[in-house]
């Protein structure tokens, strides 16, 4: 094998800039419509449990806590989620988004978890106007 066939790829490749991005000191742009981590907007949960049924890896509880003060508490395990989004297109209140982060590796499973401790909230009916 020739060593000239190299040189003219060598003195090409000199000086273009490098094709990688240099991660953990410059971040990445988040692609539009990433799924990232689920999370919840307590003040619009109605507790219908819609998420908690149509989620396929079961990574969401929820329980309730005091029923005469209608308090409850959600979990998301996101060692168990498999970033579908299926809760956040079944919530009828979009209660739950989201979120953008992709770095969430951590080395104790539970960590990875979110919980929150919630009064449930009250949909206040559409009014219509009155027909003349």
């Amino acid at each position: 094998m020739k060593l000239g066939v190299f040189i003219p790829e060598l003195l090409r490749h000199l000086f273009k800039k490098p094709a990688t991005v240099d991660y953990p000191f410059e971040k990445l742009e988040v692609p539009r419509d990433f799924r990232g981590s689920p999370y919840l907007r307590p003040e619009l949960c109605i507790v219908c449990r819609a998420c908690e049924r149509d989620c396929p890896a079961e990574a969401i509880e929820i329980t309730s806590v005091n029923e005469a003060e209608k308090r409850f508490r959600m979990v998301i395990h996101n060692d168990r989620c498999i970033h579908c989004a299926q809760c956040v297109d079944s919530c009828p209140t979009e209660a739950i988004l989201m979120d953008d982060k992709f770095e969430i590796s951590d080395y104790d499973r539970h960590h990875l978890k979110m919980e929150w401790e919630y009064i449930r909230a009250v949909v206040k009916p559409k009014q219509t106007e009155p027909r003349a």
